[in-house]
């Protein structure tokens, strides 16, 4: 069989769940409604840092409609670690489900439940609680000095929570047989999620025995592990079920208010529904770790890129959930062959938000510095941006500095052909404005990232139940959060089975009737559960010619998905039939299982035309371009949505977004989407996505990830060419603190 002549693989299609979010009949977690079910709010800290001295409900158990409380002293006096991630060292046990010494504004105090969502908010409104405030830090610097106290002491005595040091060759030697060495040093900033659906989740664990939840997690495996340690009940007495989802970016990646939910509803007997309001989603969840990143380039004077040094510290806020798997991560990205590698660094604890899983986990903030500065490097030694990059670009067969795994695939030469092709297209037809008043310019990245985690701790799993017809049911535990996950495995399934793509059926994601998946983040659900459902399927034919040997007195033989008894020809559906109604027969299920032993690097090539108008120090974004080698893009239809919307949140985190502390009352400004400037659509370029030709040898069907890659060049590509439009080193995101930010609407 021709791997690549695919009958259902690599054809555009509309996701499965389109029809019902287009028409309202998607059901997300804040839809669902229980018999008896109360409303819950969280009473949160308005401070950074403070001691709760008293908490007073007296005035709202008396309001009509009160349901009951959750007090600090009703829950386990126990540290854990939100983080969605399978056990690991690196996930450092520092958060309580309910606290008297916050640490951070939004910290959890106290829960309250009524019987009605306007009964609720009059419930919080007559709650009291005082603090005795105490002196917080937001920035890494602060939390660095030697009179800061620490703000988790067990972990701790100096805020550096981890350290992380990955080396190859000798970078002292390196920069010394430089012909070139440059530095800098980079600020980013932390990124909010701003998922449209609030965070939110449903427990009823009323009659104190079993719990159900209903969230819109993307690690729902994860979640019953946690909360199996937390409510101390065995994680078969807890179902957590994944309701439709809108939008994850990694923001569901960690437990934010089911523990509280799970533990108020056993005390209350009834079940309990907390929904995050905006100002909860922007400063009490998690949001993408600020990072400072000194960095030195050493190059020859023909451009071989030679030493490569990075003091890089991450701002976890004041619990690491993620941090110290973030910071790994960081680690593991640099996709340039230099011989002499120094990745030196920090996770901190501040008082800032807490930081945790994003999109483009750990990648996102060195990618940035490094291709600013190979940028600088070009202008520096007079040679085209692109062709220095590919100059130093790994290739198939060798490997990232500081990594053991090998390049085994690798299109980027076709990335950046093609985004050249396109760029003179659009130069054909508009030109390159340079009047003296305004200058256009071109700006170029390259990125990767990973198809699962780096660390290669993925695990997934499927199963394939085969009807009497040869239509198929597919289980996997993956959780679609609105990349389009289940058709894309559906895709997998039809294709490896030889059945129509309407002959398959999903269930995804409910720990109750769904087999276990390490969960939906690292870009893993192509590469690793699409394995697993791919083997599932596979095993279906074994089985499936097992059954026929076991019924037939001929020899059985099975080719291109045909089988052979004897000389008479059976396909996949009268072969079913034959062992399902045969007397000594059987039911046919496939099943399927993958351990990562892989991660392949998918990669990309972004272009942006900006241009700077002198006068009024104003900027505009006029074109996007971005190609992507993801291998066989398993629907080409959901990889360019991937493109486009990886495009638009990079252009936020580039341009606007950021959240803005108030230094006087020490807490987050950025309490609504009136201060945290999310762009809309006239704010963003024209989007050129584009896929290479490709083939990943160890993926199913070829295929790599898409979903996180498709980000990280963006912030850089803008850079590059707002700085080659303006003749100013660019040091710092976001560019509004410097620069007026114009609409892409020419007037």
């Amino acid at each position: 069989m021709n791997d690549r002549a695919f009958s259902v693989v690599n054809h555009p299609l509309v996701r499965l769940e389109a029809k019902g979010k287009i028409t309202g009949c998607a059901v997300y977690t804040g839809d669902i409604k229980l018999p008896g079910m109360v409303y819950a709010a969280i009473i949160r800290s308005p401070y950074a840092r403070a001691s709760v001295t008293k908490i007073d409900i007296s005035a709202a158990e008396a309001v009509p409609g009160y349901a009951g409380a959750l007090l600090p002293n009703d829950v386990p006096d126990i540290l854990y670690n939100c983080s969605g991630n399978p056990p690991s060292p690196l996930l450092l046990k520092d958060e309580k489900i309910l606290t008297t010494e916050p640490k951070c504004a939004g910290d959890r105090i106290l829960c309250v439940a009524a019987e009605t969502p306007e009964a609720c908010r009059e419930v919080c409104g007559k709650v009291i609680v005082e603090y005795a405030p105490k002196k917080a830090f937001f920035t890494i610097a602060d939390a660095l000095k030697e009179d800061a106290e620490p703000l988790q002491p067990h972990l701790s005595v100096d805020n550096v929570v981890w350290k992380r040091e990955v080396k190859e060759g000798d970078t002292d030697d390196g920069f010394e047989r430089s012909d070139v060495v440059i530095e800098g040093c980079f600020r980013i900033p932390p990124m909010q999620h701003t998922a449209i659906e609030p965070t939110a989740c449903v427990c009823d664990f009323s009659d104190r025995n079993e719990l159900t939840v209903w969230s819109n997690s993307q690690t729902i495996f994860q979640e019953r592990r946690i909360l199996s340690e937390l409510v101390g009940i065995s994680e078969n007495k807890i179902r957590v079920i994944k309701p439709a989802v809108g939008g994850g970016f990694g923001a569901r990646q960690q437990l934010h208010s089911q523990p509280v939910a799970a533990l108020l509803s056993r005390k209350l007997g009834r079940p309990v529904k907390i929904v995050n309001d905006r100002e909860e989603e922007l400063t009490s969840t998690v949001v993408r770790h600020g990072a400072v990143a000194d960095v030195r380039l050493g190059s020859t004077k023909d451009g071989m890129m030679i030493s490569f040094y990075a003091d890089y510290k991450l701002n976890t806020g004041p619990y690491t959930t993620h941090g110290p798997t973030v910071l790994c991560a960081g680690a593991r990205k640099f996709q340039y062959a230099v011989p002499n590698y120094f990745f030196d660094g920090k996770c901190v604890l501040t008082d800032n938000v807490t930081a945790g899983a994003f999109r483009g986990y750990g990648n996102m903030q060195l990618a940035f510095a490094r291709e600013v500065m190979i940028d600088r490097l070009a202008i520096k030694l007079n040679v085209d941006p692109v062709e220095l990059r590919l100059k130093n670009h790994v290739t198939v067969g060798g490997h990232f500095p500081g990594s053991d795994l090998t390049v085994t695939s690798c299109e980027i030469a076709e990335c950046a052909r093609l985004c050249l092709e396109k760029r003179r297209e659009i130069d054909a037809a508009e030109g390159i404005t340079d009047d003296g008043e305004v200058k256009q310019a071109w700006g170029v990245s390259f990125a990767c990232h990973g198809s699962g985690p780096s660390s290669r701790e993925g695990l997934s799993s499927a199963a394939v139940n085969i009807n009497s017809d040869g239509s198929a049911e597919l289980l996997v535990g993956s959780a679609d959060i609105g990349q389009g996950s289940e058709t894309m495995l559906s895709q997998i399934a039809a294709e490896t089975l030889g059945i129509p793509l309407e002959d398959v059926t999903i269930t995804a994601a409910d720990t109750r009737t769904t087999p276990y998946d390490t969960g939906t983040f690292g870009s893993s659900q192509t590469f690793i559960c699409g394995t697993a459902v791919r083997r599932a399927c596979i095993d279906v034919y074994e089985t499936l010619k097992k059954l026929l040997e076991s019924i037939s007195d001929d020899m059985v033989s099975l080719c291109d998905k045909v089988f052979y008894v004897g000389r008479e020809k059976l396909d996949f559906r009268a072969a079913v039939r034959r062992v399902m109604f045969h007397q000594r027969g059987g039911v046919v299920i496939g099943r399927g299982v993958y351990k990562a032993d892989a991660c392949p690097n998918p990669f990309s090539v972004c272009m942006v035309k900006a241009e700077y108008h002198k006068n009024i120090n104003a900027i505009r974004l006029l074109h996007l371009i971005e190609a992507v080698d993801v291998g066989t893009p398993i629907n080409p239809l959901t990889v360019e949505g991937q493109i486009e919307g990886g495009a638009a949140q990079g252009v936020g985190y580039t341009m606007t977004e950021q959240i803005e502390i108030n230094n006087i009352a020490k807490k987050p400004l950025s309490t609504d989407l009136l201060h945290y400037k999310i762009p809309l659509a006239s704010d963003l370029p024209r989007i050129h996505a584009l896929i290479a030709e490709g083939y990943e040898p160890t993926g199913p069907f070829g295929a790599k990830s898409v979903g996180e890659l498709s980000t990280v060049p963006v912030a850089p590509a803008i850079v590059n060419a707002v700085s080659r439009a303006s003749g100013r080193e660019i040091n710092k995101l976001p560019l509004c603190e410097e620069f007026l930010i114009l609409p892409n609407i020419v007037e």
